[in-house]
This record gives structure tokens, sequence and C-alpha cells, in this order.
């Protein structure tokens, strides 16, 4: 997928999410704006985030050579196909130690 839509694909998807968000602190009874808006709107985020991220990935992915494309080289020799590694290990206060 171009670069380009799926920018425009994610700028809408913030757009909606904000709409979605002002929605709920809108809705909010008065004097419960922050109890009764404030875990909507965090859930309307975390899904932004996932939704984002996961169209940001398979926008990647997308743009991969196919499994065909990757065992041929006009050179002859193979191509290895890029992989995800695995992540390190975190120590003991859960940061990695990059």
């Amino acid at each position: 997928m171009d670069k380009e839509v799926l920018k425009r694909r994610l700028t809408e998807r913030c757009q909606h999410a904000l709409d979605e968000a002002l929605r709920a602190v809108d809705e909010a009874p008065d004097g419960q704006w922050i109890a009764a808006s404030e875990w909507e709107v965090r859930e309307v985020f975390q899904k932004l985030t996932a939704d984002c991220f996961g169209q940001m990935i398979q926008g990647r992915i997308d743009r991969l050579p196919s499994a065909s494309q990757a065992a041929f080289s006009p050179d002859g020799r193979a191509r290895r196909v890029a992989a995800q590694g695995k992540p390190r290990r975190a120590g003991a206060d859960g940061r990695r130690g990059d």
C-alpha cells in the first residue's frame, strides 16, 4: 500500500477517534465529567493505537517481496526473507538493557 494512502487512512481514523473522545466527554453528566468519560476516552485511544500500529505493520508486510520473488535472485544467489528477531529479555526492573 502506498504510504500516502496509508497516511490518509490513519488520519481519518485519528479524526474519528477524536470525535468519539469528544462525544464521550460531552455526554458525561455535569459533576461527573472525569468519572463518566475517562475510561471511555482511554479505550478509544488504546484502540486507535492498536489499529494504527496494525495498519502500519500490515503496510510494511505488503511492501515485502512475495515468497516466490524472494526465492529467486537474478544473480543466482538465494536471498533471505527478512524475519522478525527474538526480543531481548528484559532485566529485573522490566526494562531492556539497551
